[in-house]
């Protein structure tokens, strides 16, 4: 595919004698710190990756909360593999990288769960509108992406700005 973009880019340039680099904007962009965290090592052994659907101990918080409609069961990852994942693991919600700034290393179980971006009422992620200026959870039960992290993980999910490469 590597080859095929590359190609295509020439064809670009050659056909229709455009010109493209990228250069760094200041765009927002999720950072992951670490508050307290609420972590819980993982066992080396198991393969890394996430699910989803409820953990091994099979509890299920969607069923006493339908909003709550996403659950991820993350195995053996990294707080870095978690940041680089997030952005196709929670449709709607991260459209750039994250930036893991915890300093976080070890590798850990959990499980996430949070309500999709369709269902929240007080609109998009990172928008103060919370009467402390966060982004507080719904009064319909339902909890954004970056309250899931910071209320279940002891994380904290910040939208800022900080440059990222654009292409021009």
């Amino acid at each position: 595919i590597d080859d095929l973009r590359v190609m295509l880019r020439n064809l670009l340039i050659e056909r229709f004698k455009m010109k493209v680099h990228t250069e760094d904007r200041p765009m927002p962009a999720y950072t992951l710190t670490a508050l307290k965290p609420k972590l819980q090592k993982a066992d080396p052994a198991n393969r890394t990756g996430c699910k989803e659907g409820p953990g091994d101990d099979g509890k299920d918080p969607r069923i006493a909360n339908p909003i709550l409609s996403r659950l991820m069961s993350c195995h053996n990852m990294t707080i870095a593999q978690l940041a680089e994942q997030l952005q196709y693991l929670a449709n709607g919600y991260v459209h750039s990288p994250i930036l893991d700034q915890t300093g976080l290393t070890d590798a850990y179980d959990f499980t996430l769960s949070f309500s999709a971006i369709g269902v929240l009422q007080n609109g998009l992620p990172g928008q103060e509108t919370g009467p402390n200026g966060t982004n507080s959870s719904d009064p319909n039960g339902g909890i954004s992406l970056p309250d899931a992290v910071n209320k279940q993980l002891g994380l904290k999910m910040e939208l800022v700005k900080r440059p990222l490469p654009v292409l021009v």
